[in-house]
């Protein structure tokens, strides 16, 4: 092998290096952007989440509320057009949510 060619040897072997970099400095950054695209995810599921159970507790709140304004359950079912099944359902749920919760989420309710 001549001297030239050990020189263009060299340069592919240097380019190509410099390709591996490259290509291993964007892969890096893919990786830790899907990295952190999931834990974005993650996160806005939480929340989300969260807000459901809140509008849920609401809406079963509400329900007990005009249950309780109706004075029986059969009248607030079909004032909403439910079986009174799933409105006993419903403000059961509730029942229980603010019993597990404690006095402080009475207090701080309606």
């Amino acid at each position: 092998m001549g001297a030239s060619e050990r020189v263009a040897a060299l340069r592919r072997a240097r380019e190509r290096q410099a390709r591996i970099e490259a290509a291993t400095s964007r892969t890096m950054k893919a990786h830790d952007s899907v990295q952190h695209a999931v834990e974005t995810k993650r996160r806005a599921i939480e929340r989300c989440d969260e807000r459901v159970a809140r509008a849920e507790a609401l809406a079963a709140a509400e329900t007990a509320e005009l249950a309780r304004i109706c004075g029986s359950a059969e009248a607030a079912a079909e004032i909403l057009g439910w079986s009174v099944r799933e409105l006993r359902r419903v403000v059961k749920s509730d029942r229980e949510r603010r019993t597990a919760a404690g006095p402080a989420s009475r207090d701080s309710g309606n």
